[in-house]
């Protein structure tokens, strides 16, 4: 019984001291990962940035061109500016 529990304990004590050593990283090393990991997440989050843009404007854009066209068949057709009127677009509006 005791030549068991001492190949047991030795056994034991052998798979622990084949323990993974954790590697300790550098400065740099540390700035290379994380510079990595946040250039993808950025082009992940552009790429859905602009999937949710498009689909926004289709949804949007057919809003405004039915306003348009809504207002131009009220008047019979006449552009509705006047000559000395501008207008400015602002980004983001839409």
């Amino acid at each position: 019984m005791r030549k068991a529990l001492l190949a047991l304990g030795i056994g034991i004590i052998s798979i622990s001291s084949c323990k993974k050593e954790i590697k300790k990283l550098t400065q740099e090393e540390i700035r290379v990962h994380y510079d990595s990991i946040t250039k993808i997440r950025l082009i992940e989050s552009d790429q859905q940035a602009q999937k949710d843009l498009d689909r926004r404007m289709r949804i949007e854009v057919k809003v405004k061109v039915d306003s348009i066209i809504n207002a131009r068949s009220k008047n019979g057709g006449k552009d509705t500016l006047n000559k000395k009127q501008t207008t400015t677009a602002r980004v983001g509006s839409i």
